[in-house]
């Protein structure tokens, strides 16, 4: 009789124990936050945990590319990259953010040109003039953008906001990096890009 008694009793232990654990589950899963109840009859909501995003809220919303947004990859006269630029459209102004390498040290300037050749052979003329919006003629002119002082390792970067133009205006031009350390009427035109949309 008292084997069975303590059997029983060991049962009854282990049974509660079991109930017991079972409960702490749906308390736990219960307790999770941000889940949501499943209307399928016998189904149970995924359990969730770390920060979750609310229905239709946009994740990393700072960075996502701009729909109004170009770029270009500058290359000289020898087809060595040197230099990427992005423009992106922010409100009425235009972010330019630019970064180049492998240039000669010094004082350089980065223009938008009016036409969307960049031809080595002559020496990036084939790009035209400085870009203007409507046919405007005062200085500085549109696409007259930043200067950019190049360390004695070759680099340098540089951000810079206009709002005389909207990217829209630009695409398809050509943007020309300077030498203005050079002599004559012209700075010398060391590498040249095409603005193109940022996919």
């Amino acid at each position: 009789m008292t084997v069975r008694s303590t059997n029983r009793a060991s049962a009854v232990r282990a049974i509660a124990a079991v109930a017991a654990a079972g409960g702490a589950v749906l308390a736990l899963s219960a307790c999770t936050p941000n889940e949501h109840p499943s209307d399928v009859k016998g189904t149970t909501p995924a359990v969730v945990t770390g920060d979750q995003v609310a229905p239709g809220e946009v994740v990393n919303m700072d960075q996502i590319p701009s729909a109004e947004s170009a770029s270009a990859t500058l290359v000289d006269k020898d087809g060595h990259r040197v230099g990427f630029v992005s423009l992106s459209q922010e409100g009425d102004a235009v972010k330019v953010a630019a970064r180049v390498s492998g240039v000669k040290p010094g004082e350089h300037g980065l223009h938008i040109h009016t036409v969307g050749k960049c031809e080595a052979s002559t020496a990036f003329a084939s790009a035209g003039g400085h870009f203007q919006v409507d046919g405007r003629t005062e200085k500085p002119e549109s696409g007259d953008l930043m200067s950019m002082n190049v360390l004695k390792d070759g680099t340098a970067s540089n951000t810079y906001t206009t709002d005389a133009f909207t990217v829209q205006q630009i695409r398809g031009k050509a943007l020309i990096l300077h030498d203005l350390a050079g002599t004559g009427t012209e700075a010398p035109r060391l590498a040249c890009g095409i603005l193109r949309q940022t996919s």
